[in-house]
């Protein structure tokens, strides 16, 4: 009886994995690329990147900046660097702009303090 149960088993085991080698051979199909994808990559013309230097002073300060203002609407990119004391931020300005990030940094108890580059 066992013998037979585990030949059943077997068989279905087999059975399985012939059907998944069958599927797995199907010819793919290429993706079209949609207008929508094409508003994504026009969308990356327009982001915005600002740096804001900062009150952090540890890991823990880094995390918590990471780990709000990541979040916030707009944010595309977000770079904390403790060496420097700095925020740099690269967000989509049509969902945000530097006022609403100023005071999201600041809100978590930091000072944020625009920095001009030469751009």
């Amino acid at each position: 009886m066992r013998k037979a149960f585990y030949l059943v088993l077997l068989a279905i085991g087999m059975v399985s994995f012939g059907a998944g080698q069958a599927f797995a051979s199907a010819p793919q199909v290429p993706v079209q690329k949609s207008q929508q994808n094409d508003k994504k990559s026009d969308g990356k013309k327009n982001l915005k990147t600002v740096t804001f230097k900062t009150s952090i002073h540890c890991m823990s300060c880094v995390k918590k900046i990471n780990d709000n203002i990541s979040f916030e609407k707009g944010v595309k990119d977000l770079k904390v660097s403790l060496d420097d004391k700095s925020v740099t931020v690269t967000f989509d300005p049509a969902k945000t702009d530097e006022t609403a990030i100023t005071k999201a940094i600041e809100k978590l108890g930091y000072t944020a303090e625009k920095v001009e580059t030469g751009k």
